[in-house]
């Protein structure tokens, strides 16, 4: 059983079991992890609070079949916006477990403290990933003014074809 102490995003959650919940969090040092929080969903639980996606934490990790979230502490608290929500999801999408990147960490934590106010800005993250728009062409008609990227195909699309086509619009991303 290893311990481990690191910076962390909260992601998401989800429901695992009467009590648990299964914490994604993308850290510093280890990259995206899902992690399991134990008793989480109790009415007394000290952590629920601290464990809510959009709010950066100081966590306490034990690493025993997996990892399980033994303390947490929000240092930042972001406000539950769509477009935060959006972009905690493209991040737990776009991201492997366990592939720690450090340059994607400043970037994830610069684009959350200066965008608080505004609509989040994709282009950096798509850029520090291996998606730069610099050099795209719509996936489509070929056009090199790329303003959408689809997250299943990982392709850039221009306006007209991201509005003219059948695609599901909560799978687009805005990049400007």
């Amino acid at each position: 059983m290893t311990e481990y102490f690191t910076d962390a995003l909260v992601l998401d959650q989800e429901m695992s079991g009467e009590f648990d919940k299964i914490v994604y969090l993308y850290t510093k040092d280890f990259g995206k992890i899902a992690a399991r929080a134990k008793s989480l969903r109790k009415i007394t639980s000290k952590l629920a609070g601290h464990l809510e996606p959009l709010n950066f934490v100081k966590v306490r990790l034990v690493e025993k079949n997996g990892f399980q979230i033994v303390d947490a502490l929000a240092t930042v608290k972001f406000k539950k916006t769509t477009a935060n929500l959006e972009a905690c999801h493209f991040i737990k999408e776009m991201t492997f477990e366990l592939q720690p990147d450090k340059k994607l960490w400043l970037v994830i934590k610069k684009n959350f403290k200066d965008f608080k106010d505004v609509k989040f800005s994709y282009k950096s993250l798509l850029e520090v990933l291996g998606f730069s728009s610099t050099f795209a062409k719509c996936q489509i008609c070929n056009k090199k003014s790329v303003a959408y990227f689809l997250i299943p195909d990982t392709v850039f699309l221009c306006r007209s074809c991201a509005n003219n086509s059948k695609i599901n619009k909560n799978e687009l991303i805005y990049i400007y």
